[in-house]
């Protein structure tokens, strides 16, 4: 139903938010952390029969209440209490209308993460009222699945909606949610399957209530399979086109054969319908619910405005029903080991993307790592592989003209992070020289490897990664409360319940040791090279096709003379680890209210040359600001070629700021700046303390884009903006809008006939020269009117525009 990569925090910080998120009504690879809430019942017991547990460690402006309680059939709940929420106006869903804006379940499957046109995880529908939210998740998922039929966890979790005895009809829940303006969905990842809604709060009682149907007495027939087989290939249909799941699924199949991850997990109308027969689905579906789906591996989360005394009635009447089997979860200690020793894992791969890519991806396996939640030794080696400061490996990589962009992250999905094992992927965007040199590029990451082998970890980093992390947490924005239970409810399947909340997000304990185990991982001969580009040596052959996602690919054995220049590579003298980052925030002191404050922003200056806004924050009383910065231009919509070069100077400005101000990013202060119809926005924003080297910063490298200019940089850009408006426009829907755009507004251009890209060839057609760009700037500076607004807890000096 729902594929919702979600990085760890940690990851959105070191990777400067490169890999984003997606979102997919497919249940099978989404963030799952397998195991049975550890935490320990206290021994009072109240009198409607339910153990409470430790509440969880929230945060200090964190102000719902929280309670922790596990109820006699063995399910654990996280009942949440937003009682200082806004007030709800739910006047409009008085009448139940089908005018009511609805979310349908059936979402729309982006292929891949890429492909957002936000670029972040999708989230619930923003409204202006507050939504109550609950989730239940069952500690299952298709690693159970039987080896006779794949993707039956995933049809279980489809089947369930299909009607139960106390509500018969087809969808019932669906329509329910859907039709009083609500959200819900569905996912199954390899260890647990995840069910969660929002909807008005005075509709919550009767869909808690239809929700816990689905475990109590769900219909399942027969008839309703063929339709429900009909949805799973659909789902998978949408997802063929993603080379994230493409490479996903091509990983998976070089684990071991025993191995319960050799499969396929999505289930299609091969595995479901073609290869067995109804009578057989129909005994294993119910046979399959009835030794998983038990109460005593179930964990719920409901949040609301109203009393923990209402939502624990809620809870108990509502859920109490459930079966508890007592039968034990699948053991998968005796499968713990090298699942991925097997030479097809040790080889070099070279695959067919269906984007027009060029990207490396170097894949380790790993022991599992979830009991080191304390320590998130990965996330560690993230910080630093994917460091993009001075003296840096991505710095480094950069100089040569070999990458466009660097990550290293386990992204804590099923296929990734379980029971079993572990993976380790550093990622490589390469330009056309990093392609014809990729033996050195590799080397080039095994030299900084044995760079943090030798100097072994460092307890400073780990503090300030610490530091960093908790600061995030401490000013974290409130999600809903759909997404919020949904996170929740699968965390609690293995932290105690006193780490709900911070398990996810913090590290706690500096563990050396722990950290070197992984590190001590990262070998050539543990590790599988994976080629994606659209152009390959001409000896290259695809000759191999993955069964069910039809991959195309070849694979090789990796060279000899490679894995040993990898294994010995030495220490560049470019590098070195991570200073100090000066960006740090430790004063988050706020400023006395004012009196009389005006409503809205107000001009402070105004000239020829510039307007600024300003507008000091008087209702979050939070440590932040917020400038934005809009450079107004008529070269902006000037021609194709003008859109073009703004663009690229765009890039290149964030190129230049990337070693200077990647600690800032990390600092959780943030600077973005967009080629807009307009012109250029610059937008800054952040903790106080620090903001101003900042803002001072990317004025430097507004400046200076001439100073770290070159040829090949400008013709790995120009490729890269190639390939971006290639496919941008490979999907039909948004071919069709940017069509639409075109033909409504005089300044838009189109990618094809000739304006951007030639439709056959895929050339740039455009002729930008590289002398040209670096000083489109000066162009720019004469004739902007630059609108700048601050919002902030600060007090803006005249010396301050």
């Amino acid at each position: 139903m729902v594929r919702l990569w979600k990085l760890n925090l940690y990851y959105s910080l070191f990777a400067n938010f490169k890999r984003q998120t997606q979102t997919m009504r497919k249940s099978t690879f989404k963030k799952g952390k397998p195991g049975k809430a550890v935490g320990k019942p206290k021994v009072s017991q109240t009198k409607i029969n339910f153990k409470v547990l430790e509440p969880p460690t929230k945060s200090a402006n964190d102000k719902k209440d929280y309670k922790v309680i596990q109820l006699q059939n063995g399910l654990t709940a996280c009942l949440i209490s937003d009682v200082m929420g806004d007030d709800d106006s739910d006047s409009s869903d008085d009448s139940g209308s089908e005018t009511d804006e609805t979310v349908t379940t059936e979402s729309e499957v982006d292929s891949d993460s890429s492909d957002s046109e936000a670029g972040t995880k999708s989230k619930s529908s923003d409204r202006e009222t507050k939504m109550a939210g609950a989730a239940l998740c069952v500690g299952v998922g298709s690693m159970s699945d039987p080896r006779e039929i794949p993707g039956l966890a995933h049809f279980l979790e489809h089947m369930v909606f299909m009607g139960s005895e106390k509500y018969p009809e087809e969808n019932d829940f669906d329509s329910f949610i859907s039709k009083h303006g609500g959200f819900n969905n569905a996912s199954t990842d390899y260890e647990v399957t995840t069910f969660h809604f929002e909807c008005f709060e005075k509709h919550l009682p009767t869909a808690l209530h239809k929700l816990a149907q689905f475990f109590i007495s769900p219909l399942m027939k027969r008839d309703s399979m063929t339709r429900e087989r009909e949805a799973v290939e659909s789902e998978f249909q949408l997802a063929v086109p993603s080379d994230d799941f493409r490479k996903e699924q091509l990983i998976v199949s070089m684990a071991q054969d025993s191995s319960p991850v050799n499969s396929f997990s999505w289930g299609n109308l091969i595995t479901l319908k073609d290869n067995v027969s109804d009578d057989r689905l129909y005994e294993m579906l119910h046979e399959f619910r009835k030794r998983h789906y038990s109460a005593h591996r179930m964990t719920v989360a409901i949040q609301a405005r109203l009393p923990i005394a209402t939502l624990e009635k809620l809870l108990v009447d509502c859920f109490s029903p459930i079966p508890n089997n007592g039968l034990p979860p699948d053991d998968f200690k005796t499968l713990i080991g090298d699942t991925f020793d097997t030479p097809k894992f040790r080889q070099l791969y070279y695959v067919k993307p269906v984007k027009d890519i060029c990207q490396v991806d170097l894949t380790f396996y790993l022991p599992s790592l979830i009991r080191l939640y304390r320590v998130k030794p990965h996330v560690y080696l993230s910080w630093i592989l994917g460091y993009e400061g001075k003296n840096s490996l991505y710095s480094y990589l950069k100089k040569k003209v070999w990458v466009l962009s660097l990550s290293a992250a386990n992204e804590e999905s099923g296929a990734e992070y379980n029971s079993i094992y572990a993976t380790f992927t550093i990622s490589l965007v390469l330009t056309r020289e990093g392609f014809s040199n990729i033996k050195d590029v590799v080397e080039s990451v095994f030299s900084y490897i044995n760079l943090l082998k030798i100097n072994g970890p460092s307890e400073r980093i780990f503090r300030e990664m610490q530091s960093i992390g908790e600061t995030s947490f401490r000013f974290e924005e409130e999600e809903t409360a759909a997404d919020n239970v949904e996170d929740l409810v699968e965390h609690m399947q293995y932290f105690p319940s006193k780490d709900y909340l911070t398990g996810d997000t913090l590290v706690f304990d500096y563990d050396p040791d722990a950290i070197t185990m992984v590190l001590n991982n990262l070998v050539p001969t543990k590790m599988n090279v994976m080629i994606s580009s659209a152009d390959v040596p001409t000896n290259i052959v695809y000759d191999q096709i993955e069964p069910w996602f039809k991959t195309q690919y070849k694979a090789i054995d990796i060279p000899s003379d490679w894995l040993e220049c990898w294994k010995n590579a030495k220490p560049l003298p470019e590098f070195s680890l991570p200073g100090p980052n000066p960006f740090v925030t430790t004063d988050f002191s706020i400023l006395p209210k004012q009196k009389n404050l005006s409503k809205y922003p107000e001009k402070v200056l105004d000239s020829p040359l510039i307007e600024l806004w300003y507008r000091k924050d008087d209702k979050f009383e939070l440590p932040l600001a917020y400038y934005y910065y809009y450079l107004i231009s008529p070269l902006a919509l000037k021609s194709a070629a003008s859109t073009c070069m703004m663009e690229m100077y765009a890039i290149l400005v964030q190129m230049n700021f990337a070693e200077e101000g990647y600690d800032a990013l990390l600092a959780d202060l943030e600077f973005e700046i967009i080629a807009g119809e307009k012109g250029l926005a610059i937008k800054i924003s952040g903790y106080n303390e620090k903001l101003n080297l900042l803002i001072e910063l990317v004025g430097k490298c507004l400046k200076n884009v001439s100073q770290t200019f070159s040829e090949p940089l400008f013709d790995a850009i120009k490729e890269k903006l190639r390939k971006s408006y290639y496919n941008a426009i490979i999907k039909p829907s948004k071919l069709c809008k940017k069509s639409e755009a075109m033909t409504n507004y005089e300044s838009r251009w189109l990618v094809i006939n000739g304006k951007r890209l030639a439709p056959t060839s895929g050339q740039l057609m455009i002729p930008l020269s590289a002398p040209r760009t670096p000083y489109f700037a000066f162009d720019l500076v004469p004739t902007p009117t630059p609108n700048c607004l601050v919002s902030s807890d600060t007090i803006l000096a005249p010396s301050q525009p």
